[in-house]
């Protein structure tokens, strides 16, 4: 069988790398969810048991359950944001870029990696 590319979002099997198809689900916990997978190769067929866990939250839901007891990952920090390191990146005398994703009317646009 030829080898496919990784599914976006899915997984391939370890051993002729075809699609896997999930054949049954169950839930273990609100944070965790145990599959059963097959290759749908028909000359492999290799079945695979998977564990799917929300580890940590990123960004806070608007909606929040306070059942729901998730611990929040550590931000990281956001140098590319940093007006200080813009404003040296330009140059004296250029004047700045307004960031269109940005509500504040204080930001600049920053470009990086170039």
């Amino acid at each position: 069988m030829k080898k496919t590319k990784k599914q976006a979002g899915g997984l391939n099997c370890l051993h002729c790398e075809g699609p896997l198809r999930v054949r049954s689900s169950r839930s273990l916990a609100p944070t965790c969810l145990q599959q059963t997978v097959q290759c749908v190769n028909p000359e492999c067929g290799a079945s695979y048991g998977v564990s799917i866990e929300i580890a940590h939250g990123i960004a806070p839901s608007a909606c929040l359950d306070p059942d729901v007891q998730l611990r929040m990952a550590t931000p990281r920090a956001r140098v590319a944001n940093d007006i200080h390191t813009a404003t040296a990146a330009r140059g004296p005398g250029v004047p700045p870029r307004m960031a269109a994703n940005d509500d504040c009317a204080t930001a600049e646009a920053v470009t990086v990696g170039g």
